[in-house]
C-alpha cells in the first residue's frame, strides 16, 4: 500500500461519473486528483456545498498513478465527509471470522463424512459462501485493526480539533483544461512521433491502422453487463460517449464480488468519466473501438486488454506467481524437515543440519533454474506474439501513443490497464 497523505488544499471542483455509476466521485483540490465511494461517507452532502476557493482539509492514500484515494475531507466553513471507518466494530468483524470458519469446517468435514449426492452438493456450496465469509470477515478485520486506518482516524480527529499541523500545504493548483483537449494538428503530431518511435523489424507494422480523436465527452452513459456464463462469466461496465462528434464506447471489466470491500487497500482506481472531460482517444480504424484512452482532466490513462496481447503487468503478474510457487514449496519443505526431525526424537546434528543444508541448496538451485527456464520461454513467447500477431501490435503502439501523450503534458508515463 502506498503512504497515507495529508493535505490542506485549496477545492478546485467535484466530479460524479457516468450516471448510474455515480457512486463513484473524483475531486480535484490543489495541484493533487482524488477519487472515492460515497457509499464510504455517513453524508456526502458538503462535495455539494463546495465551491471552487474553499480551503480543505484531506485524508488519502496515494494510488499508483500519482493520484489518491480519498478517506476524509473537512472544511472548516461547509462541513465533513465523516468516514464509516469510525463504525467499524472489531469483535463484530472477529465473531464473523470465527462464524466462517466455523461454517467451512462443518461443511467440509459433511461432505465427506454424507455420501448423499444431493447433500454433497448443497454443502459444496456452504464451504464456497464460507470462503467468501471468511474473506470477506478477514478484510474487514484487516481494515479495522490496520495502523493506517488508526493514522487515518488520528489525522481527522487531530484536524476536527483544530491541530492542522499533520497536513501539508501546497501552493500549486491542477491547470485547468478549459475545453483544452489536444486539438487535431497535436494528435497528428503524436501520431507522427508513434511512427518514429515503431521499430522496424515489426512486420504489421503497416497494418495497425490505429488513429487518435481529440476532444471533450458529451452525452457520457454507463450499463452494467455480463459475458459467458459460470465460471466464464465477465462482468463490465460500458461506457458509451461521444467525443468529436463520433460516437465511441469503452469497457471497463469489474469484480463484483470486490467492489463491497474496503478501498484502504486500493492500488488503482476504477475508470472514470464524467461529461465535459477533454479525452484524447486511440482508436482503432477498422472497427471504431477505443484500444486507448486519455483523460486530461486528471491525468488518467487506460489501455484496453485484450486478443493474446501480453501486457507488461500481466508478465509481472505471472513472475510474482511463479515467485510465489517457489516460496510456498520452500515453505513445505522446511515443515517436512522439522517433522522428521520431531519423529526422531532427538536434537538434529551436525550431519542433520548439512543434510538439510545440502537438501535447500539442490532445492534453491533446481528453483532458480525453473524459473529461469520460465522467464525464458514467457519472453520469448511474448517476443514473438508481439512480432507476428496484430492485435499485440496494436496493444503495443496503443501503450506508446497512450504514453508520449502523457509525457507531451508532464504526467507521470504510468499506463492503468482495463481487462
Amino acid at each position: 500500500m502506498k503512504k497515507i497523505c495529508f493535505y490542506e488544499l485549496s477545492f478546485i471542483r467535484h466530479n460524479l461519473n457516468a450516471p448510474s455509476e455515480s457512486k463513484l466521485r473524483r475531486i480535484l483540490a490543489g495541484d493533487k486528483v482524488f477519487y472515492t465511494y460515497s457509499k464510504q461517507f455517513v453524508d456526502a452532502k458538503v462535495l455539494y456545498r463546495l465551491v471552487s476557493g474553499d480551503r480543505v482539509y484531506i485524508g488519502a492514500h496515494q494510488l499508483a498513478d500519482g493520484s489518491y484515494w480519498l478517506h476524509w475531507l473537512v472544511s472548516p466553513e461547509k462541513g465533513e465527509l465523516q468516514p464509516k471507518l469510525a463504525d467499524l466494530s472489531k469483535p463484530a468483524a472477529l465473531m464473523k471470522l470465527v462464524g466462517a470458519i466455523i461454517v467451512m469446517t462443518l461443511s467440509a468435514v459433511g461432505y465427506f463424512q454424507l455420501l448423499n449426492i444431493w447433500v454433497m452438493v448443497l454443502l459444496l456450496f456452504v464451504f464456497i459462501f464460507g470462503c467468501w465469509w471468511f474473506v470477506a470477515s478477514f478484510h474487514t478485520l484487516m481494515v479495522g485493526t490496520s495502523r493506517h486506518t488508526r493514522r487515518l482516524l488520528k489525522g481527522l480527529e487531530s484536524v476536527k480539533q483544530g491541530d492542522t499541523s499533520l497536513c501539508i500545504t501546497t501552493t500549486e493548483s491542477l491547470t485547468e483544461p478549459g475545453g483544452g483537449a489536444p486539438s487535431l494538428q497535436a494528435s497528428k503530431e503524436l501520431a507522427n512521433d508513434l511512427d518514429a518511435l515503431l521499430p522496424n523489424d515489426l512486420l504489421l507494422a503497416d497494418k495497425v491502422t490505429l488513429t487518435s480523436v481529440s476532444g471533450e465527452a458529451a452525452d457520457v452513459s454507463a450499463r452494467r453487463d455480463f459475458t459467458g456464463g459460470g465460471k466464464s462469466r465477465r462482468d463490465f461496465i460500458e461506457y458509451q460517449f461521444s467525443c468529436n462528434g463520433e460516437r465511441f464506447s469503452f469497457r471497463s471489466g469489474i469484480n463484483s464480488l470486490m467492489e463491497d470491500l474496503n478501498p484502504l487497500f486500493y492500488r488503482q482506481h476504477p475508470f472514470f468519466l464524467a461529461a465535459e472531460d477533454p479525452l484524447m482517444l486511440v482508436v482503432n480504424q477498422q472497427d471504431n473501438a477505443v484500444l486507448g484512452l486519455c483523460n486530461e482532466r486528471d491525468g488518467s490513462a487506460y489501455l484496453k486488454l485484450g486478443g493474446i496481447a501480453v501486457s507488461f503487468h500481466q508478465l509481472k503478474l505471472m513472475y510474482k506467481v511463479m515467485f510465489g510457487c517457489c516460496s510456498f514449496l520452500l515453505v513445505l519443505l522446511v515443515f517436512f524437515t522439522l517433522h522428521d526431525w520431531w519423529e526422531q526424537g532427538s536434537v538434529p546434528d551436525k550431519w542433520d543440519w548439512l543434510d538439510a543444508a545440502v537438501m535447500f541448496y539442490d532445492f534453491a538451485l533446481m528453483s532458480i533454474m525453473i524459473f529461469c527456464v520460465f522467464m525464458l520461454l514467457v519472453e520469448v513467447c511474448t517476443w514473438i506474439t508481439r512480432r507476428n500477431s496484430l492485435s499485440a501490435a496494436r496493444f503495443v503502439f496503443a501503450r506508446q501513443l497512450l504514453v508520449l501523450f502523457k509525457k507531451r503534458n508532464g504526467g507521470k508515463a504510468y499506463i492503468q490497464e482495463v481487462p
